[in-house]
């Protein structure tokens, strides 16, 4: 049961880890989206300021390719990582040439892009116009720190005719996990955001390492650890304790089956008139190892509703069968009654149990009655149920209803199925007394009356006082069950007593 319950424990914990974690990496790829907004909207007011410097500090008719020019040019572009500017007029390319400024910031910034750059064209008029190459990366050195814990921002094209950035965009070289991180399999290398620059060909790419998503999610573990934890005292102690509780009776059940720990007492059924034992209702009884001997409603409702009661009923059986042939020498004409849950005369297995235990030898159940009892409701009028009652019936089997006028025991069930004995439960002869005293009828009365006309032996549970025998009496029933006769015994005292009923018969 503990292994169970802990590999379902660890199982949904899988569950919950994997939904927190998609969770974590919406939570984080939202961040840093919006991080690459806020570096899109600098580099649009960035190159934006970047040309109003430039238009301020060149002459319109001025020869841009000049060594003056270049040199105005490169103090306009200084704060840029820029590789190349060419110069491009009407008819064409003018000159190209490499700010030396702007080459001691690119091999500054030690940039792992340096191979990939981005081409930015700033308008000067409607004749000129300058192409600037930037690295893709040294423009957010001072910005986002590269390194391999850190995510790396770089620039590529955005091409506006489709809205979509460019598929030839520069891609950052492969540098591993960093050391000493975690990186999870099945999360990509890195994780990729990207924003356009409002007014300018360009977007801001960001692509953040596994390492540092797995990090943050880890940082939270102690916290998952501890909701985890919780949950498990509170499944273990709460639905898990009722499940252990369960399975530990059919568990404890199996065992008494298996050792000999169930045995049967015996309640005597008494003719009035005679006072005589004509039979008994065998109960089945537990001595537990621990607990001694158990209480009934400890574990028999929960044995009629299991999948056990297949193998009780025909333990109970066989050892039925077994006493008989030990009380048939005492006492011929004698019957013992057993219970037998509704819902189980819809299974043809109780025939097979019948006969394994009784025999197959025609009336071989002759001297057996079968009590339907009252805890659960059974549909008698099913073709299923009628068969197997008619098999027991032609073994020589006779059936009760037992505590009849409670539960689902009443004048209905009567309708649906034909039985030879109804036991009227004890709750009948708990009337008032004044009640009698009077002479009027009482609820004990009016059921008598109604079973009487249904031409079935009426046998009366539960007496236990010489006043409640005198009622039953007195309702003209012949046949009766109490404490006020015997308490349930074992077999030995019962053939004990019957042995020493026969002799003061004969010496009568």
């Amino acid at each position: 049961m503990p292994g169970v319950f802990l590999a379902t424990l660890v199982l949904v914990s899988l569950v919950y880890l994997a939904l927190d974690f998609h969770r974590a990496y919406r939570a984080f790829q939202d961040r840093y989206e919006g991080q690459a907004q806020g570096l899109a909207a600098w580099v649009n007011r960035y190159f934006d300021h970047t040309n109003q410097i430039i238009r301020g500090t060149l002459p319109l008719q001025q020869d841009l390719c000049a060594p003056e020019s270049r040199s105005s040019l490169d103090r306009g572009l200084a704060g840029l990582p820029v590789s190349q500017v060419q110069i491009w007029s009407p008819q064409g390319l003018s000159c190209t040439w490499q700010p030396q400024r702007t080459l001691y910031y690119l091999k500054s910034c030690a940039s792992e892009l340096q191979d990939a750059a981005v081409e930015v064209p700033i308008t000067l008029d409607d004749r000129r116009r300058l192409l600037v190459r930037l690295d893709a990366a040294c423009l957010f050195s001072a910005l986002v720190p590269q390194d391999g814990n850190r995510p790396a921002a770089y620039l590529v094209p955005w091409v506006r005719e489709n809205n979509r950035i460019a598929l030839d965009a520069p891609l950052p070289r492969e540098t591993g996990r960093a050391a000493g991180a975690w990186a999870l399999p099945f999360v990509p290398e890195n994780v990729v955001v990207s924003a356009p620059a409002a007014d300018w060909p360009v977007a801001v790419m960001l692509h953040v390492p596994n390492a540092q998503l797995t990090q943050e999610w880890m940082s939270t573990m102690p916290l998952q650890a501890s909701l985890i934890g919780v949950l498990g005292l509170a499944l273990w102690f709460g639905p898990m304790a009722l499940l252990r509780r369960h399975l530990s009776i059919e568990g404890q059940v199996k065992a008494a089956l298996r050792r000999g720990d169930f045995f049967l007492a015996y309640l005597p059924t008494v003719e009035l008139s005679s006072l005589d034992w004509i039979g008994a209702e065998a109960l089945l009884r537990w001595r537990h190892a621990r607990h001694g001997v158990l209480m009934p409603t400890a574990f028999i409702p929960w044995i009629e509703q299991s999948p056990l009661i297949h193998d009780t009923t025909r333990w109970v059986m066989i050892q039925v069968a077994q006493d008989m042939r030990r009380i048939t020498i005492r006492r011929q004409a004698f019957s013992v009654a057993l219970n037998v849950p509704p819902h189980q005369l819809a299974d043809r297995r109780l025939l097979d149990v019948a006969d394994e235990a009784f025999g197959t030898a025609p009336r071989a159940l002759d001297r057996v009655i079968l009590e339907l009892t009252e805890r659960q409701e059974g549909d008698f009028s099913s073709p299923r149920v009628q068969e197997v009652m008619q098999g027991l019936r032609e073994r020589g089997a006779q059936f009760a209803i037992d505590d009849f006028g409670v539960g689902f025991s009443n004048l209905s069930l009567l309708q649906q199925v034909y039985v030879d004995f109804v036991k009227i439960d004890r709750s009948f002869l708990r009337s008032d007394e004044q009640e009698w005293e009077r002479g009027e009828m009482n609820m004990l009365e009016a059921v008598v009356h109604l079973v009487r006309k249904l031409g079935t032996v009426i046998i009366v549970e539960g007496v236990e006082t010489e006043a409640q025998l005198a009622r039953v009496q007195r309702c003209g029933v012949g046949f009766a069950q109490g404490f006020l006769f015997s308490r349930p015994i074992e077999l030995e005292e019962l053939l004990a007593k019957l042995g020493r009923a026969a002799a003061r018969a004969q010496s009568a």
